[in-house]
């Protein structure tokens, strides 16, 4: 009988367990998805009449007003945001990393390269695929006059972090500092090497619209995935000359099989409880009906069928008592591993640092559904041999 308790109660405390780490991997993502939104100007393709190598690049991105992308930053569902404006410019001593496709370029464009003017860096898609990552010095910010570039594009001009770096774009000319220098490489479908990951430069949004980018894009992550809907509803209301596309379609498969896993564990909760006290009503049948004898004498003596059906209980509960505490040291056990088990199979670094712990109400839930478990086991169990009449009990005796 107690093994069986233990088995159940260890059972019901593990779920638990499992079901609360799940919670706060749940809360964790949604914390830490990178949900948001991209707020857009309409774009007006208008392909330059010149044959040069940056035809495609010509196209005009319709700036936004620049107050306007702000007060979006002021929603209450925003954590964070970035503003993006882009734009082609020639560096002034450094020279673009030669394109491996084999195009021949114009001088008057072959000097060429992609700068993006960001209020932070570490915002971009780029940077938050993973698919640039940041390995030396610092992301630029709004207005430090600083400059992200890629480890090709400076081991070929010679540049390192704390260097100089000049940009000019038609009579204007900035000066930015090499902050940082990333690595990756994204796709270029051009083969130009003015659109080469290694020419691609990101500086602070001050130099960039002083080389005449206007704000192009705005980008703003909620706190948690659950505050997107909301942030987009009152974007729209804001802003609705702006064009609004949110990621959600990245991480909504994630939290879905978040939300598969908590049914799982719903319907193993049911299941399980339906196979316990089935299993508890079968064998609290064969113990009441192994202790018919004394049933018998105590029913004949004057006891009534409520005491001799709460000694019953009251032996269950001693029983139930002693499966507890062993389940609640196995069962807290079992339910840290399974919880570590998931983590790491995820492999996010976030995730890993998830501190998980079951908590004592959580295993006082799962104890006390164990006891009503056990109580109704024992109940139908014993409940068919106490309500007969002593004389048909004795009966059977002789």
């Amino acid at each position: 009988m107690i093994l069986i308790m233990v088995v159940v109660f260890t059972a019901l405390v593990a779920q638990s367990g499992v079901r609360s780490s799940m919670a706060e991997v749940k809360d964790a993502i949604n914390a830490n998805v990178g949900a948001g939104f991209t707020a857009s100007a309409s774009i007006e393709s208008e392909v330059s009449d010149s044959p040069g190598p940056a035809g495609d690049l010509s196209a005009e991105h319709a700036g936004i007003d620049e107050s306007l992308a702000k007060s979006l930053a002021s929603l209450p569902q925003v954590a964070r945001y970035s503003l993006e404006a882009a734009t082609i410019a020639q560096p002034v001593g450094a020279t673009p990393v030669p394109g491996s496709g084999g195009v021949q370029l114009d001088p008057q464009f072959a000097g060429d390269i992609s700068v993006t003017g960001t209020s932070d860096s570490s915002l971009s898609p780029a940077f938050q695929g993973r698919v640039y990552q940041l390995i030396d010095g610092t992301h630029v910010g709004a207005t430090e006059s600083q400059a992200v570039i890629h480890r090709e594009f400076a081991a070929h001009n010679n540049l390192e972090v704390g260097d100089t770096l000049a940009l000019t774009q038609g009579d204007a000319t900035v000066t930015v500092t090499v902050a940082g220098i990333l690595e990756g490489k994204t796709e270029n479908p051009s083969g130009l090497p003015v659109e080469a990951s290694e020419n691609h430069v990101f500086v602070d949004l001050e130099s960039a619209q002083k080389l005449g980018a206007p704000v192009s894009a705005g980008r703003y992550f909620t706190h948690s995935a659950q505050e997107l809907s909301e942030a987009l509803k009152e974007a729209q209301r804001i802003a609705p000359e702006l064009t609004l596309e949110d990621n959600s379609a990245q991480f909504a498969p994630v939290l879905q099989a978040i939300a598969g896993v908590d049914k799982l564990l719903t319907v193993l909760l049911l299941g399980l409880s339906i196979a316990g006290a089935c299993v508890l009503t079968l064998v609290s049948t064969f113990w009441a009906r192994g202790r018919i004898h004394e049933v018998g004498i105590l029913l004949s003596l004057g006891k009534s069928k409520s005491n001799v059906l709460s000694q019953f209980a009251i032996e269950a509960n001693i029983f139930a008592a002693v499966a507890a505490i062993i389940s609640a040291i196995a069962g807290t056990a079992l339910s840290g591993y399974l919880g570590r088990a998931v983590i790491s199979q995820a492999g996010d670094e976030i995730l890993s640092s998830i501190h998980l712990a079951t908590s004592a109400a959580d295993i006082a839930v799962a104890l006390a559904w164990g006891l009503v478990i056990v109580l109704l086991g024992v109940s139908v169990g014993v409940l068919p041999l106490v309500t007969q009449r002593p004389k048909r009990i004795l009966s059977k005796l002789s």
